[in-house]
């Protein structure tokens, strides 16, 4: 039975689109799953049609929609010809619509120091920023850098550079030195900006030391010329300014660099757990297309909205919260821990602010549900929550329509840093069915393949999430060395000729909704029956005494099988014992199934985690299987792995293992 269907279809933007296709072909196009078979039947008609309704500004139009559009790899050409700039598009529909209203609002945490700018006013700094980049020899193709939080100041450095042409790249300042230094030795930046002061949880955070030590290096091995020090005390180093010293000067009158659609906008990063993270170059057309279409059709942004992604300014959600601003909407940029001083404050912003949109994550929900909400909030303005990071459970799908206005739509959706965007997502045209994601996005062909490379798309098996035709937003390449040879091997090696995302996944026949069951390289198979881990965090997280978990396939170098270890963090003052055990066992049974049961629940003190949020799985996989991986800059609490390696040994008689 489904949770939600939207209270007025007709008056979506993804309506009115199906209403100009159906009016401009003489089609009679019913229904979303009528008009995402159009859009990835003729990819090349939808590419047209969505870059007019979109709205793209260009001074020079294309000469054609694409070149190579017969095949994902080579990457196609999309819109050879056309001269265009990013920021001039994320400027250009507010600015012409409501100069003087509110474009952006900035807080720090517990939303506290708003800072809010209007349209022209965003337009003046970013001619400043602009200007004071031109003045220090920056040009089209430099790349700059920053580590800094989500603040006014980041918005800027980014708008500028794209205004100019130039590459952006930002890490958030949680990253440890070696983590930065990973990758920005790779991108060469000619200019970096960092701020030495942060606020996190309470507390205050003087990054100095680490920054100093990026910095050093950074100067040393790579084209860096000077370091900018936005916010908080400086340091020594080699051309050293702070960001008052570096924006005095001649403003030019802003000009926005004219540039082809795949020229790059900004370098995103792999996830690099177990090795340098790879450099993943994104085009501003490509970026700007997809993501525009997806704010449009399925976060329903426009003039009137307000939208609001907690993001750090090292995940790619950050990159698509500033592109909301290219609907002409207002957004909000959040600085430090979302759950500071409690989860609630959150709503509160919501509520104070009027947002629109709300993009959050399951593991954010998650500490709202045991935090509690002691009476349901009015969110009168709130049409749709965006959830990403990981799947969302049925559980937390219950919970938010027992708890959140019931006309707010809850879209769960999958993407990634890969294509700076989403493959599949909620929709304004279908309802929502707990523990699913709707539809794949509009234009993108996705079918589901067994190991064999055969479609099992409607057959409700599990397997490999595939997208079979050209999107916008694919990376133009990797970055740096061998560059093409990572990108091939990172998507197309799988199955050649076909873009090979990662995840394991399934398509529920009666609904047509996806559920995401893991990654696939993280897919559990003991004895020849394969299954995603978030099948099981979807039962262990029922459980109250249970805080967080993380599961693995444990194999050792010449055993036929592997078996399941469920690692598990207690609630504090709890104790794993084997009532528990039995629990758990019991309900991963009957929900699930006995194949499904771990070999072993064991109790840990900490999950692993990357800095955006992700369990790494693969690290404890390869710990506990006597392999040795190499420990990256990116996870958040590499403490956490010590306690792993002792379950090398796993099968000794004293540890108790599941009765299947």
């Amino acid at each position: 039975m489904s949770l939600w269907k939207h209270p007025n279809v007709p008056a979506t933007r993804v309506d009115a689109f199906r209403k100009y296709i159906n009016r401009k072909y003489t089609l009679n196009i019913r229904n979303h799953q009528e008009l995402h078979d159009w859009s990835v039947s003729g990819i090349e008609t939808f590419a047209q049609e969505i870059w007019r309704f979109c709205g793209i500004v260009y001074s020079v139009p294309p000469t054609q929609t694409g070149l190579g559009l017969e095949t994902m790899y080579p990457r196609p050409t999309w819109f050879p010809g056309a001269r265009l700039n990013y920021t001039e598009n994320l400027l250009k529909v507010g600015l012409a619509a409501h100069p003087d209203i509110i474009a952006v609002s900035a807080c720090r945490e517990g939303g506290t120091q708003w800072r809010d700018l209007t349209w022209q006013e965003l337009r003046g700094e970013v001619e400043k920023w602009a200007s004071a980049l031109r003045r220090a020899g920056v040009s089209k193709g430099d790349r700059i850098a920053t580590v800094m939080t989500n603040s006014l100041e980041c918005l800027l450095v980014l708008l500028a550079a794209g205004a100019i042409g130039a590459v952006f790249s930002s890490t958030s300042p949680d990253m440890g030195s070696a983590g930065i230094v990973e990758r920005y030795s790779q991108v060469k930046p000619k200019i970096l900006f960092v701020e030495t002061r942060v606020v996190y949880g309470g507390k205050v955070l003087d990054l100095r030391e680490r920054l100093r030590e990026a910095a050093s290096k950074l100067y040393e091995h790579t084209d860096l010329q000077r370091t900018v020090i936005v916010n908080g005390p400086t340091f020594n180093g080699h051309y050293i300014q702070t960001a008052d010293t570096f924006l005095q000067g001649t403003v030019y009158p802003l000009e926005f660099e004219q540039v082809p659609f795949d020229h790059p906008i900004y370098i995103l990063y792999s996830s690099g757990t177990t090795g340098p993270p790879k450099c993943i170059c994104h085009s501003g057309g490509g970026v700007l297309l997809q993501q525009k279409k997806e704010h449009i059709m399925s976060g329903n942004l426009g003039l009137d909205s307000c939208y609001y992604q907690y993001s750090t300014t090292g995940w790619m959600m950050w990159n698509y919260l500033v592109s909301g601003l290219s609907c002409g909407s207002r957004i909000i940029l959040y600085d430090g821990n979302p759950t500071y001083p409690t989860p609630t404050t959150q709503l509160e912003i919501l509520e104070q602010q009027g947002v629109t949109v709300w993009g959050t994550s399951p593991n954010f929900l998650e500490a709202l549900r045991r935090h509690g909400v002691q009476q349901r909030p009015a969110l009168e303005n709130l049409e749709i929550v965006n959830s990403s990071g990981s799947p969302l459970t049925e559980e937390l799908f219950h919970w938010f329509y027992d708890t959140f206005p019931h006309k707010t739509g809850l879209f769960s959706g999958s993407g990634g840093t890969d294509l700076a965007a989403g493959i599949i997502m909620g929709s304004p045209l279908l309802p929502i069915y707990p523990g699913e994601i709707a539809t794949a996005a509009l234009g993108m062909k996705v079918e589901i393949w067994d190991g064999e490379g055969r479609d099992i798309t409607h057959t409700g098996e599990k397997g490999d999430l595939i997208i079979t035709k050209p999107f916008f937003s694919m990376p133009t390449t990797f970055w740096g060395e061998n560059g093409e040879e990572k990108y091939w091997k990172a998507y197309f090696e799988a199955f050649p000729g076909v873009w090979c995302h990662g995840d394991f996944v399934m398509k529920n026949p009666e609904t047509g909704g996806y559920r995401i069951l893991g990654r696939s390289d993280g897919v559990l198979n003991p004895g020849g029956v394969r299954f995603g881990t978030s099948e099981l965090y979807g039962v262990v997280n029922r459980f109250s005494e249970v805080e967080d978990c993380i599961a693995v396939g444990q194999r050792k170098d010449g055993e036929a099988d592997e078996r399941i270890l469920m690692f598990l963090k207690m609630k504090t003052g709890i104790h794993l014992n084997d009532s528990i055990r039995n629990q758990i066992r019991d309900a991963i049974r009957t929900s699930l199934s006995p194949r499904h049961v771990p070999a072993f629940f064991l109790e840990v003190d900490d999950i692993p985690y990357t800095l955006n949020g992700k369990k790494i799985e693969n690290l404890v996989r390869d710990i506990v299987s006597s392999r040795k991986p190499k420990i990256s800059g990116t996870v958040a609490n590499p403490e956490a792995l010590a306690q792993y390696y002792k379950f090398e040994t796993i099968g000794r008689p004293q540890l108790e293992r599941s009765k299947l």
